[in-house]
């Protein structure tokens, strides 16, 4: 399987503090040393560029792979190598120095307690290298106190700087998770401000098809009635054509009506069964036979289910007028269940075994589940047609 590495980064501004400050250290050691052999100075510029590298390439590495090995292989490289040059440069100039990143290095990479465990061997080799060259421990405990102030300094700023660095990356994580979170926000509240463009554009459908479909079907068949009268009784015709005209003011009537119901539902004041009875005088003014009946004490409903039936008993007549070829028409509108109204309209016509479900069906359909009422439609080849609706209220 073919693996893909990824390149280390380096050159960031730790490596760069981690370079300045072991020259620092090196260029004090060569400016106050006073005797070295030739071979000790080759090892001391042989193993000062080798710490280098491996403080920037070295310590990249650890810290880009997860694996403890890898972490404690730096360490395990970096204190002895660092502990050889203390002691070939003999303390010059506080050359003790270039082993304080070392201890940064932990805190960065290690958790606090192996960083601890780390930072104790680093002041053990310090000690080691300084009293390897000197005679007794006089140069080892003068320079003891400062060396473990600088493990001490160097450990609490690395510290406060690492926590810095998390939480910013953590307000820059919640930052992006916020962002992430207002843009499926506005996405959603685009799909909403669809959906609510989408129902409304459904309900002003049903508004005009249930509305102005009645008064046009009436509209029609008186003037169909006329056409039919006119050349044998034209007085009749010329009523037929009244009736037709009047029903053209209601028409006009119920739409002034509904746009006042869509910006105000309780701008109807009409009752129920004074709305119920128009539609029932517009039916027999067109010949059929019908009759309003009304049980229990009627009592104020919502607008909501007063429009709800309204508009399911006019697309119910239509289906009557237009389709089933009745004679005969009745409504009930029955309040006798307490918390509980309910429409039935019925007729004698043809009923049909298909129902096809067209859009007034539908709509009362639409209109009821949102009022979380139920409905039911029964029908079968000649035995009518018969709409039972059941609201709260």
């Amino acid at each position: 399987m073919n693996t893909v590495s990824r390149p280390i980064k380096v050159g960031t501004n730790a490596d760069l503090a981690f370079a300045v400050v072991v020259l620092a250290s090196y260029f004090a050691t060569f400016s106050s040393i006073r005797r070295t052999s030739a071979i000790e100075l080759i090892l001391m510029i042989g193993f000062g560029v080798a710490y280098i590298l491996i403080g920037i390439y070295g310590y990249a590495s650890a810290r880009e792979s997860s694996r403890f090995k890898y972490q404690l292989a730096y360490f395990v490289i970096q204190i002895p190598l660092g502990c050889l040059i203390i002691y070939l440069g003999k303390g010059a100039a506080y050359n003790a120095l270039l082993l304080l990143p070392l201890m940064a290095h932990a805190v960065i990479l290690l958790s606090p307690r192996l960083a601890n465990i780390v930072g104790g061997v680093i002041l053990v080799g310090y000690v080691v290298a300084i009293r390897a060259f000197s005679p007794d421990w006089t140069m080892v405990w003068n320079g003891l106190p400062t060396f473990l102030a600088g493990l001490v300094f160097i450990t609490v700023f690395t510290q406060s700087a690492v926590s810095e660095e998390r939480a910013r990356a953590e307000v820059e994580r919640l930052v992006g998770e916020l962002t992430t979170a207002n843009q499926q926000l506005r996405a959603y509240a685009v799909q909403v401000e669809e959906l609510a463009i989408a129902k409304e554009r459904n309900r002003l459908a049903r508004e005009i098809h249930d509305g102005l479909g009645h008064y046009l079907t009436t509209i029609h068949m008186q003037i169909q009635a006329s056409k039919a009268i006119m050349a044998k009784d034209p007085q009749k015709a010329m009523d037929a054509l009244d009736k037709a005209l009047d029903m053209t003011h209601q028409a006009l009537a119920d739409v002034r009506r509904s746009v006042a119901a869509l910006r105000s539902p309780a701008m109807l004041d009409l009752t129920l069964s004074d709305m119920l009875a128009e539609l029932v005088e517009n039916v027999k003014s067109g010949g059929m036979k019908a009759e309003l009946e009304i049980e229990g004490e009627p009592r104020t409903l919502s607008p909501q289910a007063r429009l709800t039936l309204y508009r399911s008993a006019q697309e119910a007549l239509n289906n009557s007028l237009k389709h089933s070829q009745a004679t005969k028409l009745s409504v009930l509108l029955d309040f006798q269940t307490k918390d509980r109204v309910s429409l039935r309209i019925e007729d004698n016509g043809l009923g049909t075994d298909q129902l096809d479900g067209g859009f007034g069906l539908i709509g009362m359909k639409e209109r009821v589940h949102m009022l979380d009422g139920d409905i039911q439609i029964q029908t079968a080849k000649g035995r009518g047609f018969r709409v039972e609706i059941r609201l709260p209220g």
